[in-house]
């Protein structure tokens, strides 16, 4: 019964600051000032997003209350992807999505589905999803934009081992996608068969984009959009990235959602290039170094020999990112250690405990990491800003 009244009047107390600091615009925009990018609160104050993803984890079974706590005593100022309902009156957060074609590589095989794309019953039931999302989050100025399918398989080839294009190409005759199918090979040009399937996997992008971009626009005008959260590989930047792909959804996002390998060093050149063809200012969705802990199996490439060493590397990794000008924020991936999921063994690593305590070098690492940030963000007062170009 006292746990219940304390989580109520936790709520309360936040969601009354959380109003009290509203003043002007009630959502957040991305701004450029003296040349760089910034996310900016409904109260006009500049931030770069930095925090913990996946805090709806039902295997971490989280103290919401405990867990803010422990979130604002590092510094962090917003939670990633996967906040659930209590924490979003709390602070900033990522909305998201991963369900609508559940296309993400990492499902595995018999996991991954692919939809016919061109048939308007299927378009139905994705604007219906999409407008559900929306709903839910558009009128919470903490919403700081949407995200969508994590770390889909778009390329030809892929972890998956299927591709968009193939499904189609296999549908049964009359059905939406089969036409669709024949209708560009009467018009295809080419003799590649690499360049046609690239070309057709292009029309089911800019078919797919057309349908979730419109209607996110339609029903959440306002709050800013990630699109897909892509993969980055550290060898080259067509990881989930397909150049077709990235230029049909460019008109209908705001920024670029990007996920960069568990890596300890920061691959300022492939952001770089992704910046360079986007023009569009980065989010890392989710990251983390990891490090090794006793005799648990972390996934991870290379993790760290400690959490000492572990934080080092993450708060050098997050000032380069920081020091580019159009990396806006970046959130940590996961809250505490549970399960790969998906069949996937390993431990997912978390950046607190169990019970949510600090890990040791870590924590100060991220401290003095979040103040360094803080210390280069201006206050709501600076007058040499303007509005990000929209879409």
């Amino acid at each position: 019964m006292m746990k219940n009244i304390f989580q109520i009047i936790f709520l309360f107390s936040i969601t009354w600051v959380f109003q009290f600091e509203l003043n002007g615009n009630d959502y957040i925009s991305i701004k450029e000032i003296n040349g760089r990018s910034w996310l900016v609160k409904p109260n006009g104050q500049p931030f770069f997003a930095h925090g913990i993803t996946h805090a709806s984890n039902k295997d971490a079974k989280i103290n919401y209350q405990k867990f803010s706590v422990a979130c604002k005593s590092v510094g962090f100022n917003s939670y990633g992807y996967g906040c659930p309902e209590p924490l979003r009156q709390d602070m900033p957060f990522i909305e998201s999505w991963n369900h609508l074609v559940p296309i993400s590589y990492y499902r595995g095989e018999k996991g991954v589905q692919f939809l016919d794309i061109f048939d308007l019953k299927v378009q139905k039931k994705l604007k219906d999803g999409v407008k559900a999302k929306c709903l839910s989050s558009r009128n919470n100025p903490n919403t700081i934009g949407y995200c969508w399918t994590d770390l889909g398989s778009w390329p030809l080839e892929n972890p998956s081992g299927k591709n968009w294009v193939e499904f189609i190409r296999q549908l049964p005759h009359g059905t939406p996608g089969y036409k669709a199918y024949q209708s560009f090979l009467d018009t295809w040009q080419g003799s590649s068969e690499k360049q046609r399937d690239l070309a057709f996997l292009r029309l089911i992008a800019r078919e797919y984009f057309k349908v979730i971009g419109e209607t996110q626009r339609k029903y959440a005008p306002e709050n800013l959009v990630f699109g897909e959260r892509l993969g980055l590989n550290s060898l080259s930047i067509y990881n989930t990235i397909v150049l077709e792909v990235l230029e049909e959804m460019l008109p209908y996002v705001d920024a670029i959602a990007i996920q960069p390998p568990f890596q300890s060093n920061f691959p300022k050149e492939d952001f770089d290039k992704i910046y360079q063809l986007t023009q569009k200012p980065i989010l890392i969705c989710d990251f983390a170094v990891r490090f090794l802990d006793g005799d648990k199996d972390i996934s991870g490439w290379k993790p760290e020999p400690n959490s000492i060493a572990g934080g080092k590397a993450y708060a050098q990794y997050i000032k380069q990112a920081f020091d580019t000008g159009y990396v806006i924020g970046s959130f940590w991936c996961n809250p505490v250690d549970s399960g790969r999921g998906f069949g996937n063994t390993g431990i997912k690593q978390g950046f607190f405990k169990k019970d949510l305590g600090p890990r040791v070098g870590l924590h100060e690492s991220v401290k003095e990491l979040n103040q360094f940030i803080l210390s280069k963000t201006p206050s709501n007062k600076n007058k040499s800003s303007k509005s990000f170009p929209a879409p």
